[in-house]
């Protein structure tokens, strides 16, 4: 069951009253059954904007610490392989674990946050493997939530180097 917090809109939507901010009850695995390039997260939230989803059309794909404000250790939501991820059940069911967010690093890499562990780190734009995205509206507002710090870029994706 839902707290407070994250309100049902009805419409597909829920509200986050703690941030101010809107999401798409649905992220974009559930909608296409596909996980998606960071490219086709682009596409994915312009196609949202043209058919002016729920009547808004300043949908967005989040950045690092929108993404991380959704995440809460003590709920529990079960994503398409029915491992829990940890975000409110006002959300749907079945989803992908982890969210593409608009922070990039030039053109080959963006972040992406897990909604299962609560840490993230870069994928290259064209990896499909396993990532989809959770758009959002509005303006963050953080005066009210309490969030650690992200981690480093030096993080559980790219553990230990390469090139990146």
């Amino acid at each position: 069951m839902s707290d407070q917090r994250f309100i049902d809109n009805g419409d597909g939507t829920v509200s986050d009253s703690l941030t101010s901010l809107m999401w798409i009850q649905n992220d974009s695995y559930l909608d296409t059954k596909k996980f998606v390039t960071f490219t086709q997260a682009a596409k994915y939230t312009k196609k949202k904007n043209e058919d002016a989803f729920a009547g808004f059309s300043d949908w967005r794909i989040p950045d690092k610490k929108e993404a991380q404000s959704l995440y809460d250790v003590s709920k529990k939501l079960e994503d398409k392989y029915r491992i829990d991820i940890h975000i409110d059940s006002a959300f749907t069911p079945g989803c992908g674990f982890d969210t593409w967010t608009s922070n990039t690093r030039g053109k080959i890499t963006a972040y992406v946050f897990s909604f299962n562990n609560g840490r993230g780190g870069h994928k290259e734009v064209d990896d499909i493997l396993n990532t989809s995205v959770r758009l959002v509206r509005g303006e963050f507002d953080s005066s009210r939530i309490k969030m650690d710090k992200i981690p480093s870029v030096r993080d559980i994706i790219t553990q230990g180097g390469g090139w990146r």
